[in-house]
């Protein structure tokens, strides 16, 4: 055995070949492998009889065992009485050495602290046995086993997920820098040093003429790539297959750490990025579509292991020859070994890792991998002078986020194309030109209800002249015509491709700046690109990630066509906008996300990004109506033309608001006093209520939260919206237990009863100590914990005990009243009772700020002797005119019926979705206010609060907007826009399923 040197020594900058002593690489008998001939290595001949023997004889191991998957060796799993180990029998071609540098390295790792097999020592006390097998010795070894699921079990994995296997490699590359044996000098197929030729030699294997035509052009473009910086690529020892099929992960607490690394079969000495571009192939197949999703892989690896230039050059291509090296190896070995279920079944997935690398240029990747690293990376944006539209009126058309054109919603019509020619249409000067914009995230190309990034980023302009315009060559070029009959003026530098170009310029003319190039009459699209990739196929528009990649072969046609007039690309999305609010915004008041989005538009019950993805909002009870109502926005348009100021002049919208308010409520409320928020109406109320009983005591429960004020804050006894709520509570606060039949100190059909016996006892105990309760406040479902239920008599039965010892009742209806829960317009109604005042905002003005206190005369009156109650635009012109509107289109929508229709179908669907997954413990909540209570174990009611968390990012990667709550933020809160669609409905259901199903 070589020197093995500190496992912690960063990796050495060994490069080329030549850094290592090179030995024959060769099988047990001495012979040189050719790991190009079509002999292949077919796995070991022996069955499970064998096998028993072999473990008894050898290692004195008994047990029942099963083989598990292997495409060249046997590997046996024994399951003994004192634990499992794995019986090993390496291939007839690997020589002695070759198995004892794969116990240096499995050894080297494991004093590392990295999980792996480590060597059992057999009956004579060596490590490795040896044993004819079909008449020749065979290496035979007993390794510990690694306990864990395989990777490649997960159906899905997570960008997290990614980056914890690139971090597993880097880790990895690093421990193995300075190991050094001469078994590890090896001919092996999975070398991508010889990928090359393996695959040449075995091409023949791929019987699709098709896919080996693909597999061959792939190879050369591989081949052009790598030869320039092979011999700059730094060796050391790898693992060489660090893939989803040989990483085993625990799960714990919803979080699948990658717990180990096994079979050591193809540690070899090789290049350090092969380790790299092997672990990449394992996120590749899960999602046949989008090869970035590597890049999360590639940037832990590097964050571990910082890649040089050569290794992010070869990177790339390395990751489609190691797909292409499966392909032919797996059909090889089908072809050589028919039994091989393990191999066969593999086909399919490997040519998937392969078409989904080769489906990215590796121009495109090499400039998608710098940018997800952070290094320099030029984008393709050639200059010029001369433009085809001289003289030509232009405008531009703006279909992004930002668009005044688009609204309402009508960007999702099914026919995008006439949307935008609509749009072009209103921008359109009299005899000129309108233009769209290069880089622009179209919201005319996005979807509703996507688990995916948009593929909406504009590649090209489009022209949209008024009447038919001659267009003059901008540049010195040839023309040409691509496949599909597009016009291509092909310069040194640049190429513009353009589609719907009528009297062009034959093909092979040459032109000079200013000649004639066609003209255009209708809608016509052109695109700035590379000459050596004009002849491509040309999409309209693609998703961000590949925008940003594919600026490496795409620039803004703009200049060309107009120079300067027009207005140029829209700007990706500002990267240090987080920052810059974190400084000047004080970080105190939060934001949702570690990485969040950044929202600038809203429609209905979806959110849109600067991207133009619209996300599902299940967590805006505050517009009550859905983002962007027309209704409100003409209202607020109107009513800002008109005036706007406060409600100590004289205007009739005040009156009508407060009319329309009492009208919803039982008789014995006849006043209203409109403030700007939930927190100012519940700091009023409980001084009204303080003025009216003469006592300052006020009774509230646990888990609550009612605002952010001196007073609001006081009875806001949840810990997660104040973790010292406990410690900053005044004295005249007295917190009752929470009355959740669900998990609380008094559980099922009798809780209510229960607690409130307990609130009787206490109040008597505080009449008795001569602090009597003054108010009692409370919601009529605790919104913030998660929309859990009031039990049953609970409130009748506090209400009327506070009544009957002189104090007052505050219904807090602002999170969870005006229609919401659906069956009843106030949530106080559900319970029987009628409170003395109650409280309501968010719903009130649809995002607009507004509040209300609704109470009796009397109790208003009482506050009379300390002056007057005055809220600058709590009823302002403007704030009531909007608390109209609200009312007129929760009325005229019939969103209470919606709520109570649409939440009853989505509250359905949750507990079927809580059969199939223990971790659901309950659904709380009617309406269109829910809760999802996860809990790890159904007895103890542990809360499951770091799964939460994990649910609700990757519900965020998926399209979906849901947060924890509750004081364990183990309850997903579940309360959109009354507008929620059943579709929408059936979208959040099935993201959920899909998170739960992933996390487990």
């Amino acid at each position: 055995m070589g020197p093995i040197r500190s496992p912690l020594a960063a990796p050495s900058p060994r490069t080329g070949p030549s850094t290592r002593t090179s030995s024959p690489r060769s099988d047990a008998d001495g012979r040189r492998r050719d790991v190009t001939t079509d002999e292949g290595l077919p796995r070991p001949d022996i069955d499970l009889a064998e096998a028993e023997r072999l473990a008894r004889d050898l290692f004195a191991v008994t047990g029942t065992v099963r083989e598990l998957g292997s495409q060249q060796d046997r590997n046996i799993l024994v399951s003994t009485g004192d634990g499992r180990v794995l019986l090993k029998v390496s291939n007839r071609a690997f020589s002695r050495a070759e198995v004892e540098a794969q116990n240096a390295v499995m050894r080297h790792l494991d004093a590392a602290g990295i999980d792996v097999p480590v060597p059992i020592a057999s009956i004579d006390g060596d490590d490795i046995a040896v044993r004819e097998i079909g008449g020749e010795p065979h290496h035979v070894r007993l390794l510990s086993f690694v306990e864990g699921d395989p990777l490649i079990d997960r159906a899905v994995l997570s960008p997290a997920d990614a980056a914890a296997l690139g971090d597993l490699a880097g880790r990895t590359v690093v421990v193995l820098a300075d190991v050094e044996h001469p078994g590890l000098e090896r001919d092996l197929q999975w070398d991508l040093r010889q990928g090359e030729d393996v695959v040449r030699a075995l091409l023949h294997h791929v019987p699709d003429d098709g896919r080996r035509q693909r597999v061959a052009a792939a190879l050369e473009a591989v081949g052009e790539a790598v030869g320039p910086v092979r011999d700059d690529l730094r060796l050391q020892t790898v693992h060489g297959d660090l893939t989803d099929d040989n990483v085993v992960t625990r799960a714990s607490r919803g979080v699948h750490d990658l717990a180990g690394i096994i079979d050591f079969g193809d540690a070899m000495t090789s290049w350090r990025v092969a380790e790299l571009a092997v672990a990449c192939t394992a996120v590749l197949h899960r999602e046949p579509n989008d090869p970035f999703t590597a890049l999360p892989l590639i940037a832990a690896f590097d964050r571990r292991v910082p890649l040089d230039d050569a290794e992010i050059t070869a990177l790339w291509p390395l990751v489609i020859l190691r797909g292409a090296v499966l392909v032919v190896s797996g059909l090889q070995q089908v072809a050589i070994d028919p039994t091989n279920d393990y191999a066969s079944e593999a086909l399919d997935r490997e040519w998937s890792i392969f078409a989904t690398a080769a489906s990215l240029p590796l121009d495109v990747a090499e400039r998608a991998v710098r940018l997800a690293l952070g290094r320099p990376t030029t984008a393709f944006d050639p200059s010029t002078d001369a433009h085809a539209f001289p003289a030509v009126q232009t405008a531009p058309v703006d279909l992004s986020w930002s668009s005044d054109i688009l609204r309402d919603g009508d960007w999702l019509t099914e026919d995008p194309e006439r949307r935008e020619a609509e749009a072009a249409d209103a921008v359109r000067p009299g005899t000129g030109v309108s233009i769209t914009r290069f880089g622009e995230a179209r919201l005319t190309r996005s979807a509703l209800h996507s688990p995916a990034p948009p593929a909406n980023v504009a590649l090209g302009v489009e022209l949209f002249p008024e009447s038919p315009v001659l267009v003059s060559a901008p540049l010195d070029g040839v023309i040409e015509r691509t496949p599909s009959g597009r016009i291509v003026l092909a310069g040194a530098d640049v190429a513009l491709v353009i589609d719907h170009l009528d009297d062009a310029a034959p093909a092979g003319s040459r032109l000079r700046v200013g000649d004639p190039l066609g003209s255009v009459g209708n809608r016509s699209t052109v695109w700035a690109t590379r000459p050596d990739v004009a002849q491509d196929e040309h999409d309209l528009v693609t998703t961000r990630a590949r925008f940003d990649a594919l600026r490496s072969r795409y620039a803004d046609p703009t200049p060309y066509l107009f120079g300067g007039a027009v207005a140029r690309p829209t700007a990706a999305p500002s990267t240090d906008l987080l920052s810059r609010r974190s400084r000047s915004y004080s970080p105190i008041q939060g934001h949702y996300y570690a990485e969040p989005p950044r929202i600038e538009r809203g429609w209905r019950e979806h959110l849109i990004d600067v991207d133009g993805r619209h996300y599902l909002d299940m967590v805006n009870n505050v517009t009550v109506l859905g983002h962007g109502h027309p209704a409100v926005a003409r209202t607020a348009e109107r009513q800002w033309r008109l005036l706007n100021t406060n409600s100590r002049f004289h205007y009739a919208s005040v009156a009508e608001l407060s009319e329309r308010l009492l009208a919803t409520l039982p008789d014995s409320f006849d006043t209203v006093l409109l403030v700007n928020s939930g927190t100012e109406a519940v700091d009023l109320a409980l001084r009204l209520a303080r003025a009216f009983s003469g006592r300052p005591d006020v009774a509230c429960v646990a888990e609550s939260y009612h605002g952010w004020s001196l007073a609001a804050d006081a009875v806001s006894t949840s810990t997660s919206d104040n973790p010292r709520a406990a410690e900053t509570r005044p004295p005249w606060v007295h917190v009752l237990d929470a009355p959740n039949a669900y998990r609380g100190v008094h559980r099922g059909d009798d809780a209510g009863t229960a607690y409130a016996d307990d609130a009787r006892e206490r109040f008597d105990a505080l009449r008795a100590a001569g602090t009597p309760i003054g108010t009692f406040i409370a919601e009529p479902r605790n919104g913030n914990a998660g929309g859990i239920a009031v039990p049953p008599g609970y409130l009748a039965a506090v209400t009327e005990a506070v009544r009957a010892g002189g104090g007052v009742t505050i219904s807090d209806e602002v999170q969870v009243g005006y229609g919401r829960q659906g069956s009843v317009f106030w949530g106080f109604e559900d319970h029987g009772v009628v409170p003395d005042i109650v409280t309501v905002a968010k719903a009130m003005g649809n995002g607009h700020p507004l509040g209300a206190v609704i109470t009796r005369s009397d109790i208003v009156a009482a506050l009379a002797d300390q002056g007057t109650v005055f809220s600058s635009s709590g009823g302002s012109t403007l704030s009531s005119r909007i608390g109209v509107t609200v009312l007129d289109v929760l009325r005229d929508e019939d969103l209470q019926g919606n709520a109570l229709r649409t939440g009853g179908r989505l509250r359905d669907a949750l507990v079927a979705l809580a059969e199939r997954h223990p971790l659901v413990g309950t659904v709380h909540g009617q309406g269109l206010y829910l809760g999802v209570e996860l809990v790890r174990d159904h007895d103890t009611l542990e809360p499951a609060t770091e799964e939460t968390r994990l649910i609700c990012d990757r519900m965020l990667d998926l399209g979906v907007i849901v947060q924890p709550t509750g004081d364990r933020g183990n309850v997903l809160k579940v309360k959109p826009p009354l507008c929620f669609s059943e579709a929408s409905a059936d979208v959040f259901v099935s993201t959920l399923d899909r998170a739960l199903t992933e996390l487990r």
